[in-house]
């Protein structure tokens, strides 16, 4: 009997010590999370940083350039973005900025890598396009959609947005070269509009 009463409580101590155990675990597992989310995130935008970009991106590249395999980086900023910081004060201007992080992370896929480089700058890494010729009208599509959304969220400030696109391994072999390519190719875009408007 005595034995019986003494297994009963060792197993109750046990179970004890193993939910203690699981919950420091547990705990242990959330902080590491939240030390991650805020090394890897821009806390603003709770988009992807430019470390975790260039880190993500180039580690990706070298393994796609090993399967022949391609891949797509988009670099764009708000136009008239400056006038809302000047007019109505940099809360607002977050603001906008955590609208348009909502507004790409809608149109983009979850596993494409979404990131704001800071300022009104912002840069896509698309892993193993549709396309890999170089014609990727899926991809315009999606930047038209993003484009028309932000120009009706901010219709009010006349902010609309202007991106460039470059494809690895045509325009680029790291993602410097491909973010540099993209961002000429953005301010032909830009000179375009002006040229339109006047």
């Amino acid at each position: 009997m005595k034995d019986k009463i003494k297994i009963r409580l060792l197993k109750n101590i046990l179970a004890e010590v193993t939910k203690q155990y699981d919950e420091v675990i547990d705990a242990q597992n959330r902080e590491l999370k939240e030390h991650f989310e805020r090394a890897v995130k821009d806390q603003l935008t709770g988009l992807y940083n430019r470390y975790y970009l260039f880190e993500y991106a180039n580690k990706s590249l070298q393994k796609l350039e090993r399967e022949g395999k391609s891949a797509i980086v988009i670099f764009f900023d708000l136009d008239n973005f400056k006038y809302v910081n000047d007019q109505y004060g940099h809360k607002e201007g977050d603001k906008v900025l955590g609208e348009v992080a909502k507004i790409l992370k809608s149109v983009f896929r979850n596993y494409d890598i979404v990131a704001r480089l800071g300022g009104d700058e912002f840069a896509i890494f698309i892993e193993s396009p549709i396309q890999q010729n170089g014609d990727n009208k899926e991809i315009e599509k999606l930047l038209s959609i993003v484009v028309k959304r932000i120009e009706e969220n901010f219709n009010e400030y006349n902010i609309s947005a202007s991106y460039g696109s470059a494809m690895f391994p045509i325009n680029g072999k790291d993602l410097n070269e491909l973010i540099e390519f993209a961002d000429l190719r953005m301010y032909d875009k830009k000179r375009e509009k002006k040229k339109a408007k006047n």
